[in-house]
């Protein structure tokens, strides 16, 4: 139990809690503070301590993570868990102590020899004496019944250590303990007040929306939130008559080991040592001499570098504003439902991004239980509505509360509880709201009104064509229509909220259709669904794309499709044919070049057939026409290749000449019309 008791706890949403602690100390004395292994570092980041009246806390001592063997290995004692007196006693052999008998008023002072176990017997058998013995100041050895006997330490030290010992050896069965002394030094009754952050369970928010509640007069008025927090006390300490403040918000908070010992590897530096000068012996002459040196170096693993932390780049805070709460709702008559009798006792206020829900009166919150606190009750402004979200649910809308906050404080997240003329209606999730915000809180599904859509697509619909620099990119839009039809057999009119997906930001609405408003994945219609009718609501949008041609790859199947679309004029017709007509001059000339190339091809490899026929011939008469009538053969041939050549030469060029002005006119035209 800490002698320190707890007068102030913040909660907080991100997992932390901010305790303060208040005693009242008398000049120099010693303060006790209690806390589990785990929440040490904690302690040590953020311990806060403030002496209000003048004094001094001089230090602040805690228990270390030492193993219990280190911590008594200076100290030569050890106490068995049985036959602690018997085991311990031989341990003080030399010890001065002060004996006194049981029943008698005289002490004997002396130092201790040991222990002696006697056995006697008796008519019940053999029973066992331990006696102490102790040389006395008169130098007498007197024995004594170890259990008939008072002993007295008289050695000052040797108390100690037994005391060190006790108390190391309790702490260590607490596992979890661990025990922060405080010693503050001043004159007179002074007031110390401690604080420190700890991790803790978040606290929680939840609401109750009252609907369409009559007052004693039987009018409804503007509907109500209660909210209430749900505070969790997992300490082992009760919470008695505390300030109790909840905070709204994500301060930056992180955990850093500060409890466990850390050592850093210092350099070793070794110890050149010489050694003794020994008598010189001759030796015999050399031509040269080989002298090795063991050079010693320094250890490059000696040494660790140290870790710094980079600042941490916090931000700024604005200036507070203080909102001011009444402790009820609305003024004037109470109400007939009794909701003004749990009335909120809490003072709100902004800090920064923080919000801050201070609870006027002390409450209490026992150990390992919870409390439900009330933090809001107010009107707001607020109407029923209807929402559809197909996501959500295709047959039928949700009903759903148009909430716009105007309670004037930040509504941290939690659920929410309707309820309409006093009766449970639905449930819903309110996300965390800051004053003037809306939301749509959708909390039943409408099963008067039933939903239909139908959605039609017409996509690669070419809406504007552009030629520049030989290439063609056609721009099409992909076109979607989406029709809601809305069943009613509600018996009024009433308002629907439709959420139509946005499927990406390049999509664009049609018609002039405006939305009511845009959310990050929706586009917010506002409609009118009439009672015990249908009614109709057309969405259509488009997405812009885009596809390129290069017009030097146009072929005439390709020109018909775009002369049938109409998504060229005249002109720019007549310019393509033009083209065209250049592109199979030059596939005519192509196929000219690739002939003329394997007529070449099969005259050369018929001049080498004949040419080894000529080498295989020999000076025979019968051989010498065979060779006139080869050579005849290989200069008809020669002369054909000469002319092969020119053709070539003469197709080629007038090849190019042809891709030059089919690029010419190709650059020179330039379209861009909408289709």
């Amino acid at each position: 139990m800490s002698d320190l008791k707890v007068r102030r706890v913040v909660l907080y949403k991100h997992g932390v809690g901010y305790y303060e602690r208040e005693a009242t100390v008398t000049g120099l004395q010693s303060l006790t503070l209690g806390f589990k292994q785990r929440e040490v570092s904690d302690v040590l980041k953020s311990l806060t301590v403030l002496d209000l009246s003048g004094g001094v806390v001089s230090a602040v001592s805690y228990e270390s993570t030492t193993p219990i063997e280190q911590l008594l290995a200076e100290i030569a004692l050890s106490i068995p868990d049985q036959g602690s007196l018997t085991g311990l006693l031989p341990q003080l052999k030399g010890a001065q102590v002060s004996v006194k008998v049981t029943g008698e008023s005289d002490r004997v002072t002396g130092v201790i020899l040991g222990i002696d176990t006697n056995e006697t017997r008796t008519s019940a058998g053999i029973a066992k004496q331990i006696r102490l013995s102790i040389l006395t100041e008169k130098s007498e050895v007197r024995t004594f019944d170890l259990f008939d006997v008072q002993v007295q330490l008289l050695d000052e030290s040797l108390r100690r250590d037994l005391d060190f010992y006790l108390k190391t050896n309790l702490a260590a069965k607490k596992k979890d303990a661990r025990s922060f002394t405080l010693f503050c030094e001043g004159a007179g009754e002074r007031q110390i007040r401690v604080s420190y952050v700890l991790e803790a369970p978040v606290w929680k928010a939840t609401y109750r929306i009252l609907l369409n509640e009559a007052t004693s007069g039987g009018e409804a008025t503007q509907p109500l939130i209660q909210g209430w927090a749900v505070v969790d006390n997992t300490s082992d300490e009760d919470w008695e008559n505390i300030d109790l403040s909840l905070v709204a918000g994500l301060p930056v908070s992180f955990v850093h080991d500060l409890y466990t010992p850390r050592y850093v590897r210092r350099p070793v530096v070794q110890v050149k040592e010489s050694t003794g000068v020994l008598p010189p012996t001759a030796e015999a002459a050399v031509d040269s001499m080989l002298m090795m040196y063991d050079e010693e170096g320094e250890d490059s693993d000696a040494m660790e570098g140290a870790l710094s932390a980079g600042p941490a780049r916090m931000r700024k805070i604005s200036a507070a504003r203080s909102i001011n709460m009444v402790s009820a709702a609305r003024g004037g008559s109470p109400r007939d439902s009794g909701v003004s009798s749990v009335a909120t006792q809490t003072r709100e206020r902004q800090v920064g991004d923080l919000f801050e829900y201070t609870i006027d009166r002390p409450i209490t919150v026992r150990r390992n239980q919870s409390a439900l606190v009330p933090i809001v009750l107010k009107p707001f402004s607020g109407r029923t509505a209807l929402l559809y979200q197909k996501e959500a649910r295709p047959q039928n809308p949700m009903r759903c509360i148009e909430f716009e906050n105007t309670t004037g404080l930040t509504l941290e997240g939690g659920p929410i509880t309707v309820l309409d003329k006093g009766s449970y209606v639905g449930e819903a999730m309110l996300d965390t709201l800051k004053p003037t915000e809306q939301r749509l809180i959708g909390y039943a599904v409408e099963l008067a009104v039933k939903v239909l859509d139908n959605i039609e697509s017409f996509d690669e619909r070419v809406s504007r064509v552009v030629i520049r620099g030989g290439t063609l990119k056609a721009h099409y839009a992909n076109v979607r229509q989406t029709t809601y039809t809305f069943s009613s057999k509600a018996d009024k009119d009433q308002t629907l909220y439709l959420d139509h997906p946005r499927e990406g930001s390049k999509w664009t609405l049609l018609d002039n259709l405006k939305p009511h408003e845009i959310t990050e994945n929706f586009w917010r219609f506002k409609l009118t669904v009439t009672s015990n009718g249908v009614t109709k609501f057309v969405v259509r949008q488009q997405q812009p794309t885009q596809s390129s041609f290069s017009l030097s790859d146009f072929n005439d199947k390709q020109l018909v499709i775009w002369i049938e679309a109409k998504y060229l004029d005249a002109k720019s017709i007549e310019v393509l044919r033009q083209a065209l007509t250049l592109r199979q001059e030059i596939a005519d000339l192509e196929t000219q070049l690739a002939n003329i190339a394997s007529e070449q091809q099969k005259i050369t490899a018929d001049q080498k057939r004949i040419r080894e026929n000529l080498s295989a011939l020999a000076d025979r008469t019968s051989d010498k026409e065979l060779r006139e009538r080869y050579l005849r053969t290989l200069s008809q041939q020669e002369d054909r290749l000469e002319k092969l050549e020119a053709e070539t030469q003469q197709r080629q060029k007038d090849r190019d000449t042809n891709r030059v002005r089919l690029n010419n006119v190709l650059a020179r035209l330039e379209y861009d019309a909408a289709v």
